[in-house]
């Protein structure tokens, strides 16, 4: 995406010689959990995924934000600490936006408006997923998951720790899931990642509740 076609380039567009855009590859850390400096960033291109580590080494995906959202340590400005890691999910290009220019842009009724929206947005997000994996049992999120991701009765998944991430379930969990769809012939497994759809209607049926949940509008 051009900066230009950006959601937040009216709002910057007389500071852009002190907002250098950075890049980043799949995988890099992009923000620290103990980084205190409270850098922001905006994404111009890529997704970046928002994820916590226990003292125990448990790690929770918290958020997948991608263009046009803010990254960072974002909740120092709200004078609490997520403690949490910023990671680029695929190759990425970010505005780094300092201190500095950020104390200034946040004087403007207009972008601190704009910022404040774009972060609650996610804020909502993030506790509509916490519910969700409350609310629901694990086999429901699975079948969704199966749903929402399948294309011509075929669902082709990335890794079994990305399917394991995104739905917050361990690895023995879901493949006591996968297995027992299978015995059940509701999917098959081919090579390469792809299971085959046998029974779509069983795995619509099972996620309705969680689709309800998520798809609903005000």
């Amino acid at each position: 995406m051009l900066l230009e076609d950006s959601h937040i380039y009216p709002y910057i567009k007389e500071y852009l010689e002190e907002i250098p855009v950075i890049k980043a590859s799949k995988g890099e850390i992009i923000s620290k959990a103990e980084n205190t400096d409270k850098q922001i960033y905006y994404i111009l291109l890529g997704t970046v995924k928002i994820e916590c580590i226990s003292t125990y080494g448990k790690k929770v995906l918290v958020d997948i934000i991608s263009e046009n959202e803010f990254a960072g340590q974002i909740s120092y400005m709200r004078k609490f600490n997520f403690y949490s890691d910023c990671i680029a999910e695929t190759d990425v290009e970010l505005l780094f936006i300092s201190n500095e220019i950020m104390s200034v842009l946040m004087k403007g009724y207009e972008f601190s408006t704009f910022f404040y929206f774009k972060t609650s947005s996610r804020v909502y997000q993030m506790y509509k997923k916490m519910l969700m994996n409350n609310l629901f049992n694990q086999n429901e999120l699975v079948s969704y998951y199966i749903v929402n991701q399948s294309n011509e009765d075929k669902f082709i998944y990335k890794s079994i720790y990305d399917m394991c991430e995104k739905l917050n379930i361990s690895r023995r969990s879901l493949y006591n899931i996968l297995n027992n769809l299978e015995k059940n012939d509701v999917i098959e497994k081919e090579q390469n990642g792809i299971f085959l759809i046998r029974d779509i209607d069983y795995l619509i049926k099972d996620s309705c509740k969680v689709k309800a949940f998520l798809e609903n509008e005000y």
